[in-house]
């Protein structure tokens, strides 16, 4: 049976090589979308799955697919569910492993064994009375049945449940008199244990069962007498111990592993024989889904909109509309509530470049980002923000953000970026994309005029999709190819930013106030000066 991949069309590919965090994540903001979404599911290890842009249509159409499935509130619960499970079951085998005594030891394996099969049963009938609509979990449930319906599997099965109704049925009294305590078959068929609690009042000191608990000893070791008492109802009843002895070895006794590394090897080789590692797999490949849809809840509750784009290749004919900035939104419905402000983008089949001039503080390093952010979510297969969406299948996303001279790389500011840029432009082929913010701010106006135009011409002819943020309006006006957009303000009150941003020719006045804000010019600066 050909090992299925819940992330991959095809073979799953070995990404032990792409675990760094790619180069433009910071500018974009995409490390900080990543790092929340990863929130307590460390476990994972999900980083390299959201770093790697897979470079074939297919698997993008086939995380798509499966992205649409999970849009179902009920599947998306009923899979989280699952995983929850599985990952407090794994940790109820961690605080078995540490138990003193090897009964206590056996007797909470076999109940975890149980828990375990019980889990899959369940995920089986309610994936069962869902309509899937994509071939990933088609196959995931297809599997999970073949699995279930094993020879080895159903052997698993049978025995524990034919030992769990062994140990169930044992029965046993304990004497105390003084200070000994006899261990003997019971005489009664009557349970005097909550009755003895009550007139004791133990009630609220008898060990109770949290959720991630696989037994009533599991969540706490054995006191010396007790431990005694469990070995004398062993020597009463030798038969099914002994069975649960040899059962514990053959399917609970943890195993050494070659590494720890959470990667489809090491899951093969699980340290639990009775765990297949196939699950296992899946279950971590479930939470790039689990992760990503559950971190844009908030915003689709909020009434922001999400779909799945088309995917477009050797054509920049994008578009999004009520599109936005996915760390930003994220920002202000954790701390002010409010809503993102949207924007709407699109290019036609002969437009390759959006200028973005207009005021500081406006929203273009935000639109930019957008860009950016979208293309990347696009290519790992994902909703992205906003309706209507056509992206790029891109090969590569190139950011040159404006950031103080850095003394220790041995380069002015204006010769690091022209190195930067040179190096990017070597490697950028059509299906590349650039976001450019404020380059050449270090040198004067003429100078960083005539850089432009000479990177504007490379750009154009590499053909690649490009989004540049700049005070220089004359570089919206070099070519068919380049879309001028302005970042707006209140008609009334042109200190006011709306945060839209729109086509429209530059109007010069951004340079004038960028230079009047930078020397202190503004009429506010220049009636503080007066007062």
């Amino acid at each position: 049976m050909k090992s299925l991949s819940l992330l991959f069309h095809d073979e799953r590919p070995d990404l032990s090589g792409d675990s760094s965090e790619p180069a433009y994540f910071h500018d974009l903001g995409l490390d900080q979308v990543i790092n929340k979404l990863l929130e307590g599911r460390e476990e994972y290890k999900l980083n390299e799955y959201f770093y790697c842009l897979p470079q074939d249509m297919e698997t993008i159409q086939f995380r798509q697919a499966v992205m649409g499935d999970m849009g179902n509130e009920t599947l998306y619960n009923n899979l989280s569910l699952f995983s929850n499970e599985l990952s407090g079951i794994r940790k109820s085998l961690a605080r078995t492993e540490k138990l003193y005594y090897p009964l206590q030891q056996q007797r909470c394996y076999l109940e975890i064994a149980l828990r375990y099969q019980q889990t899959l049963k369940k995920l089986v009938v309610q994936l069962s009375g869902v309509t899937l609509g994509s071939r990933g979990l088609e196959a995931f449930t297809h599997q999970l049945l073949e699995l279930m319906d094993s020879a080895s599997y159903k052997e698993f099965e049978n025995r524990t449940s034919t030992l769990m109704q062994k140990m169930e049925s044992i029965r046993y009294d304990i004497i105390v008199k003084g200070n000994r305590v006899t261990v003997q078959p019971c005489l009664d068929e009557n349970d005097y244990t909550l009755e003895v609690a009550h007139n004791w009042y133990l009630d609220e000191v008898l060990p109770t069962i949290d959720n991630d608990s696989s037994g009533v000893n599991a969540g706490y070791d054995l006191n010396h007498v007790e431990g005694q008492i469990l070995e004398g109802v062993a020597q009463l009843y030798p038969e099914p111990f002994h069975e649960l002895d040899t059962y514990c070895k053959q399917y609970m006794m943890p195993r050494e592993l070659p590494n720890t590394t959470f990667t489809a090897e090491s899951l093969k080789a699980v340290r639990y024989p009775f765990m297949a590692g196939d699950i296992l797999i899946w279950e971590r490949e479930l939470q790039f889904y689990l992760a990503y849809l559950g971190c844009i809840a908030p915003l689709k509750h909020q009434g922001l909109q999400f779909t799945i784009p088309e995917m477009l290749v050797q054509s920049k004919n994008i578009r999004a509309e009520q599109t936005f900035d996915l760390v930003l939104a994220i920002r202000l419905l954790e701390e002010t509530g409010q809503q993102v402000v949207v924007n709407d983008l699109q290019l036609s089949e002969e437009e390759q470049m959006f200028v973005v001039t207009g005021p500081n503080q406006g929203g273009k390093t935000t639109f930019a980002r957008t860009v950016g952010q979208l293309h990347h979510l696009a290519g790992l297969g994902c909703p992205v923000p906003g309706l209507n969406t056509r992206l790029c299948l891109c090969d590569g996303i190139y950011t040159h953000f404006s950031y103080r001279e850095d003394i220790r790389t041995g380069h002015g500011k204006l010769e690091e970026d022209l190195l930067r840029l040179h190096k990017n432009l070597e490697r950028a082929t059509a299906s590349s994309i650039f976001i450019l913010n404020e380059l050449f701010d270090s040198t004067s106006y003429d100078d960083a005029l005539y850089l432009s135009e000479q990177i504007i011409q490379q750009l154009l002819e590499k053909e690649s999709l490009t989004v540049w943020v700049t005070f220089i309006d004359a570089m919206a006006s070099l070519g068919p190819q380049i879309v001028s957009l302005m970042s707006m303000v209140e008609s009334e009150d042109l200190s006011k930013r709306t945060f839209k941003i729109r086509r429209k020719p530059a109007d010069g006045l951004a340079y004038a106030l960028s230079l009047a804000e930078k020397y202190g010019l503004t009429y506010e600066a220049l009636m503080e000066k007066i007062a």
